[in-house]
């Protein structure tokens, strides 16, 4: 009865956001078309973002905002459909658009921007969040940000990096950001009911192992970044690499470390070019969320596979966006789906 009156009105809700997204007929048509303005008009008049506020914007990315906001207020509704150590766990999810947030403000101050340029980007709720970001949006500067964060759980970790060049600054705070968000949501899901938790630590230990194999082949291939940085920066709660694993593939030359890789359960990752390993990644995720909800019902994995697949969508649209705004080929093979049909 717990789970039935606990999740209930959530995996309905969910359900029927999911029922809405776009089919690959959708994709096909917006694919097919000639020009930008087609694809924004389709969008905004024959999908559930129809009744959203049409932005006049010729800026794909505010367009990409616009509908990430739409996303944003549309999922922060499954905050009031749980209590106790369940809304702690849609809390923790949602703790990522704050990291995400104060690494816009780091990125942007750290390289002497302005935050003008960010502003609209920021996607929050002061129903989670004891941040004040009306004194964030008014700094100029890393001290400023600093005084202004003073109070919350990211002050004293960030202030400890405070002193290195800006380069340095802003990639090791975010690196830690990351590291702070995914301890946090791993602590949340130990705390839920048993099947969910293990539901949920599998499909974490999916997403940390995959972003773990990218941090350390980008760590080695581009930045040359020492064995025991990569082993410091990498995330916990992995589902096929440990502590003991990690730091083997943190040691490992890169020739050894893809080849092992390669013949793994993550060998995807590597079967394209090196610049599409980011697609790669979010498509072997986008592939499993359909297994984690066909025997999860009465459980909190659908409103956490909705997230997944609202977010891929809006990414996917956003490539076909800039793909047509810069007359690219072959749109389909950027795409996170695999279309079915004819393109």
């Amino acid at each position: 009865m717990y789970k039935v009156r606990t999740h209930a009105a959530a995996n309905a809700k969910a359900k029927v956001m999911i029922g809405k997204l776009l089919k690959d007929e959708d994709f096909h048509a917006l694919i097919n078309m000639d020009s930008l303005e087609e694809v924004k008009a389709y969008i905004m008049t024959r999908t559930h973002y129809k009744n959203l506020v049409w932005t006049t914007s010729e800026d794909t990315q505010d367009f990409e905002v616009l509908l990430k906001k739409h996303f944003f207020n549309a999922y922060e509704k499954f905050f009031h459909f749980y209590v106790d150590e369940y809304r702690e766990f849609i809390k923790a999810m949602f703790c990522r658009y704050e990291v995400e947030n104060l690494k816009l403000f780091i990125r942007t101050l750290s390289r002497n921007e302005p935050l003008s340029r960010i502003i609209n980007h920021l996607m929050y709720s002061h129903l989670y969040s004891n941040i004040d970001y009306t004194a964030l949006e008014k700094v100029d500067n890393m001290d400023a940000f600093m005084s202004a964060i003073k109070g919350t759980e990211y002050y004293e970790p960030l202030f400890t990096y405070m002193d290195e060049d800006p380069v340095q600054m802003s990639f090791h705070m975010e690196m830690m950001l990351d590291r702070r968000y995914f301890n946090r949501l791993y602590a949340s899901i130990l705390k839920l009911k048993k099947r969910d938790k293990a539901l949920m630590l599998d499909l974490l230990g999916v997403n940390v192992d995959i972003l773990n194999v990218q941090w350390i082949y980008r760590g080695r291939m581009y930045f040359n970044i020492s064995s025991e940085e990569l082993f410091n920066f990498t995330l916990n709660a992995g589902k096929k690499y440990d502590y003991k694993a990690l730091k083997a593939l943190c040691y490992m030359e890169l020739d050894a470390y893809r080849d092992t890789i390669s013949s793994g359960d993550y060998a995807d990752i590597f079967k394209d070019k090196a610049y599409m390993m980011e697609r790669a990644m979010e498509k072997h995720l986008y592939d499993i969320l359909d297994d984690v909800t066909k025997h999860a019902e009465n459980s909190i994995a659908w409103p956490v596979v909705l997230i997944f697949k609202f977010e891929y969508e809006i990414r996917d649209l956003f490539t076909i966006m800039e793909a047509k705004k810069y007359n690219m080929k072959n749109i389909h093979e950027l795409l996170i789906r695999d279309l079915k049909g004819a393109i």
